[in-house]
């Protein structure tokens, strides 16, 4: 078993991670096999800092606005993974969100926006996140803490689960 090295100022931020499954699991869209699937992956977050070898969990939610050729992409994702024997496989724990314009771009302008936006915080197995601004931890906690409030009328939310080999990804209409 490994360890995700935890402060006490990383809990709310995993506490907000954990939360994001309750949000999930409420929505009507997921099947009882969806929720089953959110539970097994806020238990592998409940567990930490341990972290079992072969742990593949992850679930997050992103928001897409207009089209592909003219639109925006939010997302926030909480991972876990750790395969004792597999370099390729010990990403550990991250939490991050994204901003992803359509088309990509080089607009200045666009790009500090998109800047501002992310945030990514990773712990890796036996080592502790070094990276956190309390302004973007504040942000990422306060984005996800009511999602609902980041929906708006005619965007899509896309959800991803994984847990092990079991994957599904569930298109929602706002």
């Amino acid at each position: 078993m490994a360890n995700i090295n935890l402060t006490n100022e990383h809990k709310p931020l995993i506490k907000a991670a954990i939360g994001i499954g309750d949000w999930l699991s409420a929505r009507p869209e997921l099947s009882d096999d969806d929720v089953a699937l959110v539970k097994q992956i806020q238990q592998a977050l409940t567990k930490l800092p341990k972290l079992n070898d072969g742990t593949l969990a992850m679930y997050g939610f992103s928001i897409e606005r207009g089209s592909e050729e003219q639109g925006l992409v939010r997302g926030w994702d909480v991972s876990l993974e750790y395969f004792a024997n597999d370099a390729e496989q010990q990403g550990g724990l991250e939490i991050f969100s994204s901003y992803i314009p359509l088309p990509e771009t080089t607009d200045k302008a666009i790009l500090a926006q998109k800047k501002q936006a992310e945030v990514y915080f990773h712990w890796a197995v036996g080592e502790t996140c070094a990276f956190i601004s309390p302004e973007q931890q504040i942000q990422w906690i306060t984005e996800v803490s009511n999602p609902e409030l980041l929906l708006e009328k005619g965007a899509r939310l896309r959800i991803e689960l994984v847990f092990g080999q079991q994957y599904a990804e569930i298109d929602c209409e706002v």
